[in-house]
């Protein structure tokens, strides 16, 4: 049954489909992204971390973020994880891949989940982004004592 649900014979989609984002805010959004979308299930709490780390960062102010995000999901279906970062490290200031690689750490745990997928691609992302390996396992050291500072005490007996 031909219905407006149909995708198959859509001519919307280019046969060859092409990502690269336009600035280094698009490229942060994609490779954060990239890496919680990695095991086709993002959790509501990412998005979450995802939105406050937009608000927060002075790097995206005065940039259209949601025009951007969308961007970056379509691209994602499209051309999926490590497309999306082998295209958008190059946007990335040198001097601000380590807290972008943190920011990553922070997003994937945000779910108290970490998939062989997620782990897989964290490992990808840190070579990507030209890390010393001694770095990047210092920076997720950091991102861990942290959030155990602020994880919740345990409920009182």
């Amino acid at each position: 049954m031909e219905g407006v649900f149909n995708t198959t014979g859509r001519s919307d989609i280019p046969d060859f489909y092409t990502y690269a984002p336009q600035n280094e805010q698009e490229a942060w959004i994609a490779i954060m992204h990239a890496c919680i979308a990695v095991d086709d299930d993002v959790a509501d709490v990412e998005l979450d971390e995802l939105a406050q780390t937009l608000t927060s960062k002075r790097l995206f102010e005065g940039h259209d973020n949601m025009a951007y995000s969308r961007t970056v999901f379509y691209a994602h279906t499209q051309v999926g994880s490590k497309v999306l970062i082998d295209n958008s490290v190059d946007k990335i200031a040198p001097e601000n891949r380590p807290d972008l690689f943190a920011h990553t750490i922070q997003l994937v745990l945000a779910d108290c989940v970490v998939t062989e997928k997620e782990e897989e691609l964290i490992q990808y992302l840190y070579s990507a982004l030209d890390l010393d390996k001694e770095m990047a396992l210092q920076i997720v050291k950091d991102v861990l004592i942290q959030n155990n500072k602020n994880a919740a005490p345990p409920p009182a007996q």
